[in-house]
């Protein structure tokens, strides 16, 4: 009985490490999917950031095309003014001027304000071009390894997996059958160590007769509440 009893704790340690294992492996994904997303916000806001530079970029030319449309129509102005024969026509060309001169003073006005704007913002992507590059840095290892321990768990189970297969085929089927069977209803542990007349599995009391035989170690035993197989060792 101590050969499959033996045979039955090297079962349980693997399933124990295969157990283990799969857990892992269902934790990593969203691990790994919350550092990738972490990188991805990272980025997200620094070009966050370069489009609204690029945005208020346009918006500076395009006042900037607006001034120079302006200024051509002052100097269309000028040219008339030269040529005009009638007090009337001359100072509907100087309110017209004088409209196009306060015009592009409200645009420059306007520009300054984007260009203030702008230069607000090429220190915020300066800022977050340098947390970028730390925090990127950092959120990059800590991924290379959650897919490297992702890697590594996943072989570490199939050779724990043929590990098992070889194991099983050396228990006889009657006690393998009873061991899938607890594992099954009850999961680990399938054995409980026991040093008093208490299961460690279910925390009933096993009757005295059969306790007895356990500690004389006279015959593999089950709990008779909970079917764990029962491994009396001594306190």
């Amino acid at each position: 009985m101590d050969n499959v009893l033996n045979l039955l704790l090297q079962l349980q340690e693997i399933d124990f490490q295969i157990e283990n294992i799969k857990k892992r492996l269902k934790e990593l994904p969203s691990q790994i999917k919350e550092i990738t997303q972490k990188k991805e916000e990272l980025l997200f806001s620094l070009d966050k950031i370069k489009t609204e530079i690029k945005h208020l970029e346009a918006d500076k030319r395009e006042r900037e095309l607006e001034i120079q449309d302006l200024e051509d129509k002052i100097k269309k102005i000028e040219e008339k003014l030269l040529k005009v024969k009638t007090n009337e026509e001359y100072k509907a060309l100087l309110r017209e001027k004088a409209k196009a001169e306060e015009k592009i003073m409200e645009i420059e006005d306007e520009i300054l304000n984007l260009m203030e704007q702008i230069e607000n913002l090429k220190k915020k992507e300066q800022e977050a071009e340098v947390e970028y590059k730390e925090k990127a840095s950092i959120l990059e290892k800590e991924l290379n390894e959650k897919e490297n321990e992702l890697k590594k768990l996943e072989k570490d189970l199939n050779d724990l997996e043929e590990q098992r297969k070889n194991l099983i085929a050396s228990i006889d089927n009657s006690h393998l059958k009873r061991y899938e069977m607890v594992k099954e209803k009850k999961g680990l542990p399938v054995i409980a160590v026991i040093n008093s007349d208490t299961c460690s599995g279910c925390f009933m009391v096993i009757p005295p007769r059969l306790y007895n035989e356990i500690v004389k170690g006279k015959n593999l035993t089950n709990c008779p509440h909970c079917g764990r197989f029962l491994l009396y060792i001594p306190s």
